[in-house]
């Protein structure tokens, strides 16, 4: 006559090597996450910007071609740079979560969260505009201060 609980602890082994399983395939999702480095370059490749682990920026690098830039476009080169190697992050977050975890339902949550966090631009979206000088370029005395004389 066979154990009746042989078939329990056979349940229980199971589960318990599944949960071994998959916890090891959640870290091995997190060690590869961690090493994640996404460069995107705006202004010419004057600018470019590395983000890492959960899109935050790592890097920000600048070739001598910067110093042709006025400091409003240098601003919105970083900001473009970012948003450019941001919006990677998703699809290689996808990509690690498809080779360790695979199709589950937390594998899905956490890449959109990713998708929603770091949206693609829209490709019609053209760059922002830099903003403009009060006063314009007329009588610009190159003083960058708010400040008048007359105080």
């Amino acid at each position: 006559m066979t154990d009746p609980l042989a078939h329990v602890q056979n349940l229980v082994d199971d589960w318990e090597r599944n949960a071994e399983e998959k916890a090891a395939r959640y870290a091995s999702m997190r060690q590869e996450v961690e090493r994640i480095s996404i460069t995107a370059s705006a202004a010419g490749g004057a600018v470019s910007v590395t983000v890492g682990a959960n899109g935050i920026p790592s890097a920000v690098t600048m070739t001598a071609d910067v110093g042709r830039l006025r400091p409003e476009q240098i601003s919105a080169a970083v900001m473009e740079a970012m948003r450019k190697a941001q919006a990677g992050y998703p699809a290689e977050l996808a990509r690690i979560v498809g080779e360790t975890v695979g199709d589950t339902e937390s594998g899905r949550h956490i890449v959109a969260v990713a998708e929603e966090n770091f949206p693609r631009p829209e490709p019609d979206d053209p760059p922002a505009a830099p903003p403009r000088r009060r006063g314009g370029d007329d009588g610009d005395d190159g003083d960058f201060s708010d400040d008048g004389y007359l105080r």
